[in-house]
């Protein structure tokens, strides 16, 4: 039985309105209808409270619906990726701004401008790998994927120039 019937029946049993068990759970009537028609699965924290309020184990609501788990590990790995993605993008724009300053204080030693460029280029790849991983998960297209990297590449350059505009300004 899929969990999406297992939280409609026992809710039900209950005599429970959607709206009351949303109250009980501190969550939107929407999301008790998304639950129970399958839409969405709860997080691990409504699980919990939905297994001691219906009085089932965790087991039987989570084993007995891999749907459910995959859903639960699907989301944190989602959240993972958003956090690596944002490191990227914060060493990405350390990178870009080294490359884009150089000479307007001195030059970089070569070998050292060397190590930026190759930094630079690693940390775009993470990041459209991180931008991948993401859009797997999310379930989108290579097309969303290609337009998610170019919104990130196109802030970092912004980030970026706004930044040399500034320094540039107080400098002078």
């Amino acid at each position: 039985m899929e969990i999406s019937e297992i939280l409609k029946n026992k809710r039900t049993e209950l005599n429970m309105t959607q709206d009351d068990l949303a109250k009980s759970l501190y969550v939107s009537k929407r999301s008790i209808t998304n639950w129970e028609t399958g839409r969405t699965t709860p997080d691990i924290d409504s699980l919990i409270r939905l297994s001691k309020l219906y009085d089932i184990s965790l087991d039987d609501l989570l084993l007995n619906n891999s749907k459910a788990v995959k859903s639960i590990k699907n989301q944190a790995k989602l959240n993972s990726m958003n956090t690596y993605l944002a490191f990227t993008f914060i060493t990405f724009l350390a990178f870009i701004f080294i490359l884009a300053t150089t000479g307007l204080y001195g030059d970089l030693a070569k070998p050292v401008l060397a190590v930026a460029y190759i930094g630079g280029f690693a940390n775009t790849a993470a990041m459209v790998y991180f931008l991948d991983q993401i859009n797997k998960l999310e379930n989108k297209s290579e097309k969303q994927l290609l337009l998610s990297a170019l919104k990130w590449t196109l802030l970092g350059f912004t980030i970026v120039i706004v930044s040399i505009i500034i320094i540039v300004m107080t400098t002078y």
